[in-house]
């Protein structure tokens, strides 16, 4: 199974490290655990796939289609996902750290506990996210649209909590809600 897919994503154009044995993207077969790293989607619609505790760190995922996937608990720390579609996916207690979301649709994504600090949300598309108790310290959100995101228990850019009732913008607590500076490591 693991030469076919490497075959399969070969043709695709798509290089690969090393693979989980019944990882088969073009089937949107269950590739969870998947070791990914520094690996080529450019533009490939891998929409339902499953990548759930997936390693794909600092992969190149330009215009990727994940709509609907399943990458709960992955790791794409530095990934590049700009203009990606990940409308629907779930992303809960994925790692987020610097990755690039510049213009991604993350609308209707779950993103409860996901780790988005110094992510790059740039115009990105969060309408109805649910964005509870992730982390955005440091994050670049200038333009994204969170209209009807939940952010209740999110740590905000300020360090702060947002607190009940935060829909669509962050209701930050008083000084004491503050996170201690080593929570930002």
């Amino acid at each position: 199974m693991k030469k076919l897919l490497a075959a399969v994503l070969a043709i695709s154009g798509i290089a690969t490290t090393a693979l989980a044995a019944d990882c088969h993207p073009a089937a949107k077969a269950d590739c969870s655990g998947a070791d990914l790293r520094e690996t080529d989607f450019i533009g490939t619609d891998l929409h339902g796939i499953i990548l759930s505790r997936a390693n794909l760190w600092a992969d190149d995922m330009v215009g990727v289609n994940l709509a609907g996937a399943k990458l709960d608990h992955s790791i794409l720390y530095a990934a590049t996902l700009k203009r990606a579609n990940l409308a629907g996916a779930d992303l809960r207690g994925a790692d987020l750290t610097q990755t690039h979301l510049e213009g991604a649709d993350l609308h209707g994504a779950d993103l409860r506990g996901a780790n988005l600090k110094m992510a790059q949300l740039d115009n990105a598309d969060l309408r109805g996210a649910d964005l509870r108790g992730a982390s955005l310290i440091l994050a670049d959100i200038h333009s994204a649209n969170l209209e009807n995101a939940q952010l209740e228990g999110a740590q905000w850019l300020t360090r702060r909590i947002c607190q009940i009732g935060s829909v669509g913008i962050c209701h930050e607590g008083e000084a004491s809600q503050r996170l201690p500076s080593s929570a930002s490591q």
